[in-house]
C-alpha cells in the first residue's frame, strides 16, 4: 500500500505522589444523668463571624526554553484540541498535528505520559524510536535544543473507524548535550521533507490512536 519504509531516529540521545490526609476524633466519656434541668446557654453574639482570608493562586512557572545552560523547564504539555476527537477527514489532519506537537514535547521533556495515552503498544517504530529512548534518558541529565518539526499533513484516508494521515515535515538542527553541559552530538536540520504515514484506529474513548507510522524513503 505504501512505497518501501526506513526507520528514521526521532533524535534522543514515575514520579509517584504520595497524599496524606490526616483526621482528628476521640472518644468521649459518658455522662452520668443528673435528674436537673440543664443551665441555660449563653446568648449567642449576634457579631457576623470573621470572613477567612481568600487563599491566594499560585502563580503559574514560567515555562523556558531549552539552552546550552540547560534543559527546559515548566514546558507545557500540548493540549489536544476538540476538533482532533472528530472521527472525520478534518478530526484525522488535526490529530496528526497534535500527535506531532506531542513528538516534539517528548523529545524536548523525555516525559512520555502524554504520547503513550495516544500510542497502541503495537506501533513498534513508535517504542523503537521515540518513547523507550525517552524513558531511558528521563533521570540522566542530558537534554536537546532544537529538533522541533515542521509537519505538513498531505492527505487523510477515513476507513470504518480506522485511518490514514500522509505527512511530510522538515527538522530543525538538534544538540544533543550530556548532564554535564558538554556537547555530545548535533544533526543536521533536514534539507529535504520527510514523508510518512500514520495509520490510526477510533478508540471508544473518543480519541484517536496510533497504532502504526511509516517513514517512506524517496530514493526507492
Amino acid at each position: 500500500m505504501f512505497a518501501k519504509s526506513k526507520k528514521v531516529m526521532l533524535i534522543f540521545c514515575s514520579g509517584a505522589l504520595v497524599l496524606t490526609a490526616a483526621g482528628c476524633g476521640g472518644n468521649a466519656e459518658p455522662v452520668e444523668p443528673t435528674g436537673k434541668s440543664p443551665a441555660p446557654t449563653a446568648t449567642a453574639s449576634s457579631s457576623p463571624p470573621t470572613s477567612s482570608p481568600s487563599p491566594t493562586a499560585k502563580p503559574t512557572p514560567t515555562p523556558v526554553p531549552a539552552s546550552s545552560k540547560g534543559p527546559a523547564k515548566n514546558w507545557p504539555v500540548p493540549q489536544m484540541p476538540e476538533a482532533a476527537k472528530e472521527n472525520s477527514e478534518e478530526g484525522i489532519a488535526a490529530f496528526t498535528k497534535y500527535y506531532f506537537e506531542l513528538v516534539d514535547y517528548t523529545v524536548l521533556t523525555y516525559d512520555t505520559k502524554p504520547i503513550k495515552s495516544v500510542t497502541e503498544h503495537s506501533c513498534k517504530l513508535c517504542g523503537e524510536q521515540l518513547i523507550d529512548p525517552a524513558d531511558s534518558n528521563a533521570g540522566q541529565g542530558g537534554w536537546q535544543v532544537g529538533g522541533e518539526t515542521e509537519l505538513r499533513v498531505n492527505f487523510t484516508k477515513l476507513v470504518e473507524g480506522s485511518a490514514f494521515a500522509g505527512f511530510t515535515f522538515h527538522r530543525t538542527k538538534t544538540t544533543i548535550y550530556l548532564a554535564e553541559g558538554e556537547v555530545q552530538g548535533e544533526v543536521p536540520a533536514t534539507k529535504t521533507p520527510v514523508a510518512g504515514t500514520l495509520h490510526l484506529v477510533y478508540a471508544p474513548s473518543r480519541k484517536w490512536k496510533v497504532v502504526d507510522i511509516e517513514f517512506i524513503d524517496a530514493g526507492k
